[in-house]
């Protein structure tokens, strides 16, 4: 762990940069060399009392500890910074790639300095994220990681740094033989798309999107181009863009839902130094440019691989997971059948358990590609990719980077069922009334 303490007088060079349910990240506005192109993320607290996730502050659980037994340093770990950064380091670098990857380092702080922050940042926040938690001010230390929407680290530069961070969800329909013969449509339908149907019925979108995981997923180009467009017209929290560290398309909590024809019109005018075409275009090149960037980097196979760990869908692993915390198996009960899943050994049990926890992270993280563009003929930096882009015979250096690959709580898994069941309920009862049989495979 790095020893630099951060005191309260250092909580006015970090910026508020947006939040998920479970941290903050802190962008650095500050003028040190060490923490120049850098960004924080800091633990939120439930302003309930509540932890997020279902860990103690003594880290893992008994259970849990079965799971990542192999995994280094991790059983031990007594803080929750330090696992996070133990399971992005140990499980999830390894299987998405080390160059994609950067767990960052941990870095202490004093209880003053996260209280400061607290102060600062509370009035950027969205008034929903704000109400309901707040900096936990009891940690001893947060995550560094570099900046992934600056292209380099240690000064700003001339050129613009374009990053665009897609959530691509799940990538592939499932075939486990343990989809109920009720759920069948699972097999045919993306998660993605049932799931939209209950988020417009509890209110949390105002419409449909049009984007399709599987296009994004398929290594077919213009399919990769067709799931950047709709990205791009239905961003909701799956696609935002920043400019040297600025968002500049997309929400900064809950994300927006339909790109307007004035929301097109300031984003043609962000890009009119970056991409060198005629006004009205831009945004089209644009959207050109990240969909040739997934298609040429290949590393949304690396990331399906990862998904398709889950192998016996929630419908299959439910069961195990009854059995694993010796408790009844309430959906053998609900069912009043008895699965093939109880009849497992243990050690299977146990490995069907981190897969799928692996595979629930891997289905929820972002990817982070920036771009920055470079003169024709000029020498490229190494360390990073480069691209073509035909319609502006422009070149452009590009990285990609996976984040969010926070560890599930094995609790999770009746969260994760429950889900499951209220969104197959909200899809099919629409197509009954709409009058359309799920059609058997």
């Amino acid at each position: 762990m790095e020893e630099i303490v951060l005191e309260p007088k250092d909580a006015v060079d970090w910026s508020y940069r947006g939040e998920g349910a479970v941290n903050l990240v802190l962008a650095y506005t500050g003028s040190s060399p060490s923490f120049l192109g850098k960004m924080m993320r800091i633990q939120k607290m439930p302003k309930d009392g509540n932890e997020n996730g279902d860990k103690s502050e003594n880290g893992l659980t008994t259970h849990e500890k079965l799971i990542w037994g192999d995994v280094k340093d991790l059983v031990s770990c007594k803080n929750k910074e330090i696992e996070e950064y133990l399971f992005v380091k140990h499980v999830m670098r390894p299987l998405l790639g080390r160059k994609h990857v950067n767990p960052g380092i941990l870095l202490l702080v004093a209880k003053e300095f996260l209280e400061s922050v607290e102060k600062i940042i509370t009035s950027q926040r969205p008034s929903w994220r704000a109400d309901v938690a707040s900096v936990d001010t009891n940690r001893s230390s947060v995550l560094l990681m570099d900046d992934l929407t600056l292209f380099a680290h240690g000064h700003v530069e001339d050129k613009p740094c374009l990053s665009v961070e897609i959530k691509p969800k799940c990538g592939f329909l499932p075939s486990s033989s343990f989809i109920a013969e009720e759920n069948v449509i699972k097999k045919s339908i993306t998660r993605f798309e049932m799931h939209q149907v209950l988020k417009l019925r509890e209110n949390e979108i105002s419409e449909i999107s049009e984007y399709d995981p599987l296009d994004l997923f398929s290594g077919s180009k213009e399919r990769i181009l067709e799931a950047i467009k709709a990205l791009y017209t239905t961003p909701q929290n799956n696609f935002r863009v920043f400019l040297n560290g600025s968002l500049v398309f997309g929400g900064l909590g809950g994300g927006i839902c339909k790109t307007t024809s004035k929301v097109e019109l300031a984003f043609e005018h962000i890009l009119k130094d970056i991409i060198k075409t005629d006004d009205g275009l831009r945004a089209d090149r644009f959207i050109e440019l990240v969909a040739e960037t997934v298609y040429t980097s290949g590393v949304l196979d690396q990331l399906l691989d990862v998904q398709k760990l889950d192998r016996y869908n929630i419908e299959g692993a439910i069961h195990v997971y009854y059995d694993f915390i010796d408790q009844p198996c309430i959906v053998c009960r609900e069912l009043n059948q008895y699965s093939s899943m109880h009849s497992i050994p243990l050690d299977e049990k146990v490995n069907i358990l981190k897969d799928f926890l692996i595979s629930a992270t891997a289905k929820d993280c972002s990817v982070m590609i920036s771009f920055r563009s470079t003169e024709a003929g000029l020498s490229k930096s190494s360390s990073h990719s480069n691209l073509h882009l035909e319609s502006t015979k422009q070149e452009f250096e590009y990285k990609v980077h996976f984040i969010d690959l926070d560890m599930r709580p094995l609790k999770k898994m009746e969260v994760y069922y429950e889900l499951d069941k209220k969104i197959m309920n909200t899809y099919l009862e629409m197509l009954k009334k709409k009058g359309t049989q799920p059609q058997c495979l």
